[in-house]
């Protein structure tokens, strides 16, 4: 009875600490998150305009809004309203181009906005651009920062304290989640969030912590494909996931899945007369440039190489090459090797492949939470191995491995604080020469994106 006592006073301690360095992780980004200056609004331009729009007229168009009618311009997969390529032309509708799920979701957040005087509309009801910038930054950082917290709690699950407050504020400052993610609301950024759920869960269910539940792990891997359609990898790659291990389960997935989707469909038909928006279709179409030439290019180029600037992947494939019989979660490192891999291959089957006006590697942005399942693994492993070496010259071996990757993740922390931080680093995607004429510019080594700031 002492003993369980004893045991249970123990957890209360650990849950406590783990509450408050979860928190602590949270505040601690979303303060640098907000601090940060270079906001890339792009492709998310009226995104928060449409979520006023199903706020205040229920309506998935933007024809009471007092926006300038232009020349409809047609464009590879839709009419656009003349040069403001966000906005569609549909039936003489406007309607925002990119997928809904991003506006849906930010409903509430955009919601407190406007009651504290905050608007993606003036009171004329035309654009406000300021407005749209206020929104989607602080709710940016806001979702990055809940996810850095989720990389927390996720590591957890296996790993101690200490190297779960650093593993998740290298996640967090290392990678796109700085450097593209928190600075608008691309829509990676919902994706993520989400998906960062879905991996903690995963993991929980294969240690036997969490019962994976069917309808909240359909419904929020539905939400990842209504907000970017890349998210259908992970979406296939955990179906077959859940035949394989967790049969019992799929039919409630299934159908809670199916319904979801079904519902998307007749949203889709009711407004354009088709199963799936038309941005649904652009994956369909494939660039002039050589796969391999452009996978190449989204690992290894200076410009847009994910390996460039995340140099903390080094490590993270080391650790899992080296300690590989060790690993935990075999299973789902397999899954998640198999979705990086496929969501390569089909970004660099795209065109743009470069990802046109961003920082580096932002069509990679989608697969962090997949990075950090494997570097959460390979640091087990290799705590793991720990216990079974003896040798002084073992003992050297791991302080160099972990000399290198505190290098690495130094390196990956620095590169992505310049894309968050100086607008050198995004004004170079236009001077000298806009990327999207010149997209050669993104192979030069004199002239990197990362050193924008130096390079006059």
């Amino acid at each position: 009875m002492k003993s369980d006592s004893k045991a249970l006073v123990r957890e209360l301690r650990r849950s406590r600490l783990d509450v408050a360095l979860g928190a602590s992780v949270f505040l601690f980004v979303l303060s640098i998150f907000l601090i940060s200056r270079v906001h890339q609004l792009a492709d998310s331009n009226y995104s928060m305009l449409l979520s006023q729009s199903l706020i205040h007229h229920r309506s998935f168009t933007l024809d009471r809004y007092n926006i300038p009618r232009l020349h409809p311009t047609q464009q590879l997969f839709h009419v656009s309203n003349g040069s403001i390529y966000q906005l569609e032309i549909v039936d003489n509708h406007i309607y925002y181009f990119w997928p809904p799920g991003t506006s849906v979701l930010s409903v509430p957040f955009v919601a407190l906005m406007n009651a504290s005087g905050v608007s993606a509309a003036n009171a004329d009801g035309s654009y406000n651009r300021d407005g749209e910038v206020i929104i989607q930054a602080r709710l940016a950082a806001l979702l990055m920062a809940a996810l850095a917290a989720i990389f927390y709690f996720t590591s957890r699950l296996l790993l101690p304290p200490g190297l779960s407050l650093l593993l998740s504020l290298g996640a967090a400052l290392g990678t796109q989640i700085w450097s593209t993610a928190s600075r608008a609301l691309w829509s990676d950024t919902w994706g993520i969030f989400l998906l960062g759920f879905v991996v903690l869960s995963l993991i929980a269910q294969e240690l036997g912590t969490f019962r994976l539940r069917p309808a909240l792990l359909a419904t929020l891997l539905a939400w990842t494909y209504f907000v970017r359609p890349t998210f259908a990898l992970p979406i296939v790659a955990i179906s077959i996931y859940i035949v394989m291990y967790h049969r019992r389960l799929f039919l409630p997935y299934a159908t809670v899945g199916a319904a979801w989707f079904s519902t998307f469909a007749v949203y889709s038909w009711y407004h354009f007369n088709q199963v799936l928006p038309n941005y649904y279709f652009v994956y369909q179409h494939f660039g002039s440039t050589p796969l391999w030439l452009a996978l190449f290019g989204n690992l290894l180029s200076p410009s847009r190489g994910l390996l460039v600037f995340v140099p903390v992947l080094f490590f993270v494939g080391y650790l899992l090459l080296r300690y590989w019989t060790a690993l935990p979660l075999r299973r789902l490192v397999v899954f998640s090797l198999v979705i990086v891999s496929i969501h390569l291959i089909v970004v660099s089957s795209h065109s743009p492949w470069y990802g046109g006006h961003c920082y580096g590697p932002r069509y990679s942005t989608g697969i962090v939470p997949w990075f950090y399942l494997l570097a959460v693994s390979g640091l087990q492993a290799r705590r793991r191995s720990a216990t079974q070496q003896t040798f002084r010259w073992q003992s050297l071996s791991r302080r160099l491995e972990a000399s290198v990757g505190a290098l690495l993740l130094l390196l990956s922390v620095t590169i992505n604080a310049l894309g968050a931080t100086s607008h050198a680093t995004w004004l170079w995607n236009s001077r000298p020469v806009n990327i999207d004429q010149k997209p050669d510019r993104v192979w030069e080594w004199k002239h990197p994106q990362f050193l924008a700031t130096w390079d006059h």
